[in-house]
């Protein structure tokens, strides 16, 4: 419990003593779930602040109009959308689905606020993550758009995922990923089999399969 909660940044430069404290004073509900269960949906109201505390989920982004999905393994731990508690839209922005047995900590939001909040360095570290994914995205957003095929789609790819490293798995249409490249599906099958032949990326049927999105980023900088 406390090295997996000492992991995550929100709880960085806080003391086993300091976790005890917390643990006292509100209520963590543990949560199993089995092999395929989800843990929640698109949409669905995000009331609690969770952490993936042990195992492993798969994280899936839809298209607005469907059109392509894309799939993260994210092991634990990890905290998840912290940042959908709060503002305009409240609903969480993905789905998530546990690959094999995991276990979830979840936290009501109220004692978020009631407790949590009250712990400077939690509010601090909780304030710097946020703040941090908006001024990332912020500055991806605004960066030049690569020349290569193959930098695109991993800009592509960056700009939507939740975890920026780890598996990755993008579904979707050939003609579709060029359309939103801006290329001919001629260019974009080309860049795709030099990466699948470099050991970049696997290629099946409407999927491309990236093992290390890590070794993605190196290649284009190369």
């Amino acid at each position: 419990m406390y090295e997996n909660l000492l992991c995550l940044p929100y709880f960085q430069g806080m003391s086993k003593d300091d976790i005890t404290a917390i643990l006292d004073k509100v209520t963590f509900d543990f949560v199993k779930y089995g092999d395929g269960e989800f843990i929640c949906h698109k949409n669905e109201n995000c009331d609690k602040f969770q952490i993936l505390v042990q195992g492993k989920m798969n994280v899936m982004t839809e298209a607005p109009d469907n059109s392509y999905r894309l799939t993260e393994d994210i092991v634990a731990p990890f905290a998840i959308e912290p940042y959908s508690m709060f503002g305009y839209n409240t609903g969480y922005k993905r789905d998530y689905k546990a690959e094999g047995n995991c276990t979830v900590l979840a936290l009501e939001k109220k004692f978020l606020f009631s407790e949590l909040i009250k712990q400077n360095i939690f509010s601090i570290n909780f304030l710097n993550l946020i703040s941090h994914k908006a001024q990332k995205t912020e500055q991806m957003i605004w960066a030049d758009t690569p020349e290569s095929i193959a930098a695109r789609i991993y800009k592509f790819i960056l700009l939507r995922c939740e975890q920026q490293h780890g598996r990755k798995v993008l579904s979707i249409k050939m003609e579709r990923l060029a359309s939103i490249l801006c290329e001919t599906r001629l260019n974009v099958s080309k860049a795709l089999n030099e990466m699948q032949n470099n050991g970049i990326i696997e290629l099946h049927r409407k999927e491309i399969v990236i093992p290390s999105l890590n070794k993605l980023s190196e290649y284009v900088k190369e």
